[in-house]
């Protein structure tokens, strides 16, 4: 599997909801999956994440004259991908560096799992509460998006 984690913050910048899957082939990353399960580095991670994304599109929008056209990043261990929804919804997968960008796949997550399974559910707040504090609570969602991400056929580039 190419996707090592999954993540969404709230308007709030808070994380919300986050997912992590162990990577297929033992070679592949194992010490990022590691790092990120591990109780010390968990708390922060999702900090740090969010404050990569904030800097770089802060960095992406003084380059191009104001437009914000932050998709991706990649690194030699690593790809981030993003998504901003019109509600301020941001949507995160981290995957392997071959892998095609996921923006489409992010938007699907949102447009057909995220709606479906979160906002429709009858305990929906408006802005979901932080992590710490329970976040997206919903196995459904949980238990579907784990499934729809196993489904994916990615394209690697060489």
């Amino acid at each position: 599997m190419a996707v090592y984690a999954f993540y969404i913050f709230s308007r709030k910048n808070e994380c919300v909801f986050a997912h992590r899957w162990k990577p297929a082939d033992a070679n592949s990353m194992e010490t990022l999956v590691s790092q990120l399960e591990s109780t010390a580095f968990e708390d922060d991670v999702e900090k740090l994440i969010f404050g990569v994304i904030f800097s770089l599109r802060n960095l992406v929008r003084k380059v191009s004259n104001g437009a914000d056209e932050f998709l991706s990043y990649t690194t030699s261990q690593y790809k981030l991908h993003f998504y901003e929804t019109p509600t301020n919804l941001r949507l995160v997968f981290i995957t392997s560096p071959r892998v095609e960008p996921l923006t489409h796949v992010l938007h699907q997550i949102y447009a057909t799992l995220y709606i479906e399974f979160v906002v429709k559910h009858p305990l929906y707040t408006q802005v979901p509460p932080p992590l710490e504090k329970g976040g997206i609570n919903c196995e459904m969602f949980r238990i579907t998006l784990d499934k729809f991400v196993r489904t994916l056929r990615y394209v690697i580039f060489d």
